[in-house]
């Protein structure tokens, strides 16, 4: 549980004694159940509020400027209550940190990228559309404003859109803006101020892009469904000289953990608790710390922060119960961990590895000298990767039998069109995989992989590291080159298995990565090529035995066949087993089948 004492921030608590300080003073001192990232964030406020005034601190916060959105939002009638309903507690801490701190530099904002993720049916829409309303009819500059609402396809802004006209007509019959009526011209597509020439207009990534539009507001509704971040960046691109633009991405999680959102929802969650966030980032995150916490119904505010407000709470908790004992029983746990709970899962039907334990697998290092390893090869096919694979079994502090795993990935270009256009199809983005070690991109004139490439690279890597070659398992498809190669060095001196590709054969090495991964036995390091096939891959069976295969063409799981290869011999390294006698005449055409299958054979054949 996180400690805060509450004496050494008592300046700076009696100084800004507002809305935002009492929530940061309720949720650290535990009077309002919070999860971690959202305590992090109340204790960044506040110590930042100590900040202001010091040297390399370009930052201040204004409390009449957070109680004049807060004032503003107040008067908003809720279009489904159709009139005002007092704001939470939680409510009033956004909108402080988004209009309450400044950059006293440029005297703009100082949050230039917010995200604002929770869970669903918890006020999102109202949230961004107050946002977008307030900079609309009363942000700055006082004349050309921009402001965009965009999301991923037309039906889903057209949400957020609607809701915002519908809240900006039950305002202009207030008596606070009864005077602006006939100011605003509104329709389906737009709201434009013509004396200010301002206007706010939605847009979706179906139709047309943001690349003419300088919006000094851009508010992004439900971003973990976009696969690149392209669309966003046509918005933001051209406001770099607009000390005033601000990007709100607003979201629940999502299902696919190989978005962008996704990552920058591990780089900010990471950043948040080592106090390295960028000072022009606003994380906040409304989410359960767990997954188990779906079955504890006292624990859901954390992701649900509406719950604060008691008639809420009973509401939704009855709700979010009846939809996920639906979801439990129609075999959609993940489903309701992702939209109820705000929970990134891996929520594809049949998921090899889950999320949580890909999360789980990673660690800062390891020291691959010297030690033994096993090293699974798959080879490409026209536009997939080529794969190295290599697991290092070792003992733990406390004796317990673990495995490190470490690959490389060759990247074909030809039929994709260059690596910009592969990285966007297969949701991986390249070209910082090669940046970090864990890729090569093709550099030959004709964008595909050259076997003699692997070869050299992988006998510098065990070179480099003095490895301890136990044996190479490799898929023997388009690997004639590569072998030859690899039993040409080897040969009688480590085993090279040819792994027949079958259920029978692959079956129990599948299941012993699942297992492992599930239990925590399984390291490797934080790889985004890894964890994208990781995600990738999805298990089928046949004869009650499993394998591994994907859901559409262009999800890679390559890194993971190969992954499986080596792991054929390398789950018995802690064994008196071997598989490397069944493996050894590769000559014999019924090499890795069983006596069943062989009997099978001459059963259904005719021989001569």
């Amino acid at each position: 549980m996180m400690k805060f004492n509450r004496s050494k921030y008592i300046k700076v608590i009696s100084k800004y004694n507002d809305s935002a300080m009492n929530y940061c003073l309720d949720v650290l001192e535990n009077r309002l159940l919070a999860c971690k990232n959202i305590k992090l964030a109340c204790l960044r406020h506040i110590k930042d509020l100590q900040k202001i005034g010091t040297n390399g601190f370009h930052y201040d916060y204004s409390m009449s400027k957070a109680e004049g959105m807060l004032n503003f939002a107040a008067i908003i009638p809720d279009v489904s209550a159709d009139k005002c309903l007092p704001l939470a507690q939680f409510q009033k801490f956004i909108y402080s940190m988004i209009e309450g701190w400044k950059d006293t530099k440029t005297n703009g904002a100082r949050f230039k990228t917010v995200y604002l993720s929770m869970a669903r049916t918890n006020g999102k829409t109202q949230i961004a559309s107050a946002l977008a309303l307030r900079d609309f009819l009363l942000g700055m500059p006082v004349s050309s404003r921009q402001i965009v609402e965009a999301s991923n396809t037309n039906e889903q802004i057209k949400q957020l859109y609607n809701y915002t006209r519908k809240a900006w007509h039950a305002l202009v019959k207030t008596k606070w803006f009864a005077h602006w009526k006939s100011l605003v011209i509104d329709n389906s597509q737009e709201m434009r101020i013509e004396s200010s020439n301002t206007f706010l207009k939605k847009f979706s990534s179906e139709g047309t892009t943001g690349d003419s539009v300088h919006a000094s507001t851009t508010i992004f509704d439900e971003y973990h469904l976009q696969k690149s971040t392209d669309y966003l960046d046509s918005f933001s691109s051209g406001n770099v000289q607009n000390p005033l633009a601000k990007v709100i991405i607003i979201s629940t999680a999502g299902t696919d953990p190989r978005v962008p959102m996704r990552e920058d929802y591990s780089a900010y969650s990471e950043a948040i608790e080592k106090s390295t966030l960028s000072d022009e980032v606003l994380f906040l995150c409304w989410e359960q710390d767990k997954d188990d916490e779906a079955f504890q119904p006292e624990t859901w505010i954390k992701s649900n922060p509406l719950m604060e407000v008691p008639v809420m709470k009973v509401k939704l908790t009855a709700g979010i119960k009846t939809e996920r004992d639906k979801q439990v029983a129609a075999g959609n746990l993940p489903r309701f961990l992702v939209m109820n709970m705000n929970r990134w899962q891996n929520a594809k039907k049949n998921s090899y590895i889950e999320l949580s334990s890909i999360e789980k697998a990673i660690i800062p290092e390891f020291d691959m000298c010297n030690i033994p390893c096993y090293v699974g090869f798959d080879a490409s096919l026209s536009n997939d990767d080529t794969s190295l694979f290599f697991v290092f079994p070792y003992k733990d502090n406390l004796n317990n039998n673990k495995f490190f795993i470490y690959q490389h990935s060759w990247i074909p270009t030809k039929q994709a069109g260059g690596i910009e256009a592969k990285s966007k199809t297969d949701a991986i983005n390249y070209q910082q995989a090669e940046t970090e070690g864990f890729a090569t991109i093709s550099s030959n004139r004709f964008g595909t992989i050259d076997q003699d490439q692997v070869y050299n690279w992988m006998m510098e890597f065990i070179e480099e590291y003095n490895l301890q070659v136990m044996a190479f398992g490799y898929d023997q498809w388009n690997t004639s080159l590569f072998v030859r190669m690899l039993e040409g060095q080897f040969k009688d001196k480590v085993p090279c298995l040819a792994i027949r590709q079958g259920a029978k054969s692959l079956s129990e090495p599948t299941k012993f990565v699942q297992d492992n991964f599930y239990e925590g036995n399984i390291k490797m390091l934080d790889d985004r090529v890894l964890k994208a096939g990781l995600s990738n891959a999805v298990l089928t069976s046949k004869d009650n035995q499993i394998l591994i295969d994907k859901n559409t063409r262009s999800a890679k799981i390559d890194m993971v066949d190969a992954l499986i290869d080596a792991m054929y011999q390398g789950m018995l390294h802690f064994t008196d087993f071997s598989n490397v006698d069944s493996e050894e005449d590769k000559n014999n055409p019924f090499s890795g089948m069983s006596q069943e299958d062989i009997n099978s054979y001459y059963l259904n054949h005719s021989v001569i």
